[in-house]
């Protein structure tokens, strides 16, 4: 891996800007340490005046899960305990959590995020098992820009059947493509994040001028 450490990264960015809202897409949390996952991120969020958002997948990479002490076979369940036990942590100040994959007794974790209860998490995943957890514990859902609008519209109607309205929907990693930004528009898409790759400063910088160019109308729109 050739990327930055996230927070590392993110922590960087938070000291210079005051609105930009910093987030992970996505934290493969099953091969991360649940206490210090939790103080990571309140930290963060703690120094970014509560902007983080944090996205959450399970991952598809089996060497890799293995190679961090996974079972691929239940990665779905570590997941979901990780989630639950997150949110103790965050939101008492005496946290304890009891499951068949995530198991401590009651630990003192500070700092506490600044937003209340907590940083909203974000899911990754579009098999049955990874809408239940996004339905069940997140506020926020996270596809591939590759996702069908039909499957968009499907999952926005069945989060709203289990009473899920206020779930997010904010596709990742997307080319700057007014067509397509188009239809995600339509397909009822909350939000998009565009790919930005690594170039040199120079270049970045003008990418992104060239990336406002091109979503200004669809903004005004």
């Amino acid at each position: 891996m050739r990327n930055f450490d996230p927070f590392v990264a993110l922590a960087a960015a938070a000291t210079v800007t005051s609105n930009l809202r910093l987030g992970t897409a996505v934290a493969l949390m099953i091969q991360r340490d649940v206490l210090y996952t939790a103080k990571e991120v309140a930290s963060l969020d703690l120094l970014s005046e509560g902007r983080v958002i944090f996205g959450v997948g399970a991952g598809w990479n089996i060497e890799e899960m293995r190679n961090h002490g996974v079972d691929p076979k239940t990665r779905g369940a570590l997941l979901t305990e990780q989630l639950q036990a997150l949110k103790e942590i965050w939101t008492k100040d005496e946290a304890e959590f009891h499951g068949e994959h995530v198991d401590f007794d009651p630990v003192f974790a500070w700092p506490k995020p600044v937003r209340k209860p907590h940083p909203p998490i974000y899911v990754a995943g579009q098999g049955p098992a990874g809408l239940k957890r996004l339905a069940e514990h997140a506020d926020g859902w996270l596809p591939h820009f590759v996702t069908p609008p039909e499957e968009l519209r499907r999952v926005r109607s069945w989060l709203a059947d289990q009473g899920r309205e206020d779930v997010q929907i904010s596709v990742f990693g997307a080319p700057a493509d007014p067509e397509l930004l188009r239809r995600l528009d339509g397909a009822g898409v909350d939000e998009v994040s565009l790919l930005l790759p690594t170039l040199p400063e120079a270049e970045t910088l003008e990418l992104l001028d060239q990336v406002a160019k091109t979503i200004a109308p669809l903004r005004a729109s």
